[in-house]
């Protein structure tokens, strides 16, 4: 009698199993570390080696059984949540998401949510920009706020149990150190599914496409508190509340040190931490290339750029306090309203500015 021939079913599924198997193994093999947690936490170089389940061993490129890596793999990617839905409708073709995150009194009507966003419609075609913004909110007032005036909202719950992200907290307490902290988990998801990352502060005003200012060359674009002149120069300051991260299996890697970096520096915000392992970063076996983007341009309060032709995007830098950036952003909106209003030769003739009589912080 003639043999039973496997049907092209289950032909089919036979290969797309393999060459799945296939592609997780590269991945864990390429996509270094994932998520530091209590039990696969980065180890100093020089120390000793630290027992880790066999899931993190997975993760960390030891893909010593196919279905553990697997399980891992879909884990750290969770491609059809509700998350993962709505970066595929936010995102651009290119893949990249811009991602801001506010709490309640960041996202209270009047507050700096609204002016973000009303510069954006003032700003110089980029108003389609809006779509592909994911706004974080770090508590559920924040989230009712934001679904009242944006499509794409996302809870981020903290990562300290009982913490009460929703006020206005002060520069460097323990809440606010919290909360820009908890941003990065969720950020090194979005790498995690495939998308590039634009991450912006909420007191960013934008007023042209910053896009241009980030190359294709680099795998993190960062804009800068002070810029000495040269992109690639690690010895500019950073600013990481307008950063730019490829979707890479380094800058998977880059995000999770990053984070796992803060146990070195306890006290710290993220942007401190940052500029502290840079060079970590861009050496092996990491190896990301950063570049700064010169503060004409990407600009803020620190080192801020005078001339309203070449400004993309202007932060809230060097300014501390809720009142004191709210007020300093809607004069940045009001001065860019009555820049754009001008005749183009009196706004090539750069005689418009910014005002800076009546300001907080702008200097």
């Amino acid at each position: 009698s003639k043999s039973a021939q496997p049907s092209p079913v289950a032909i089919f599924l036979s290969g797309a199993a393999s060459a799945t198997a296939l592609l997780v193994f590269f991945y864990t093999a390429t996509a270094g570390p994932a998520w530091p947690t209590a039990t696969t936490e980065f180890a100093p170089q020089g120390s000793q080696a630290v027992a880790r389940p066999a899931s993190a061993l997975a993760t960390k490129g030891h893909c010593y059984l196919i279905l553990i890596c697997l399980t891992v793999s879909f884990a750290q990617t969770g491609g059809d949540d509700a998350f993962a839905r709505m970066l595929r409708r936010a995102a651009m073709e290119d893949r990249t998401v811009i991602m801001t995150s506010v709490n309640e009194a960041w996202a209270a009507e009047g507050s700096l949510l609204d002016s973000f966003l009303e510069s954006f419609r003032v700003g110089l075609n980029i108003s389609h920009l809006v779509k592909h913004i994911v706004v974080v909110a770090m508590d559920e007032g924040a989230l009712r706020r934001c679904r009242a005036v944006h499509p794409h909202c996302h809870l981020l719950l903290p990562d300290v149990d009982g913490l009460d992200l929703s006020g206005a907290k002060s520069y460097m307490t323990k809440d606010y150190l919290d909360l820009v902290w908890s941003k990065l988990r969720l950020q090194h998801r979005v790498l995690l599914l495939g998308y590039n990352l634009l991450f912006t502060d909420v007191d960013v005003a934008w007023f042209r496409d910053p896009r241009v200012h980030i190359t294709a060359a680099a795998d993190i674009t960062t804009s800068s508190d002070f810029y000495f002149g040269d992109p690639d120069d690690l010895g500019n300051y950073p600013n990481t509340g307008f950063i730019y991260f490829k979707a890479t299996a380094r800058n998977a890697r880059a995000m999770a040190y990053w984070h796992a970096a803060r146990a070195r520096f306890p006290e710290n915000h993220d942007q401190f931490v940052f500029n502290e392992i840079k060079r970590e970063l861009a050496a092996p076996p990491i190896g990301v290339r950063i570049r700064f983007v010169d503060s004409k341009h990407v600009s803020g309060f620190c080192q801020l750029g005078r001339d309203l032709n070449r400004i993309a995007t202007v932060h809230m830098t060097c300014c501390i306090g809720l009142e004191n950036k709210l007020h300093d952003l809607r004069r940045v909106v009001e001065d860019w309203r009555r820049y754009v209003s001008r005749p183009q030769w009196e706004r090539r003739a750069g005689k418009i500015g910014w005002r800076f009589e009546g300001g907080k912080c702008i200097h």
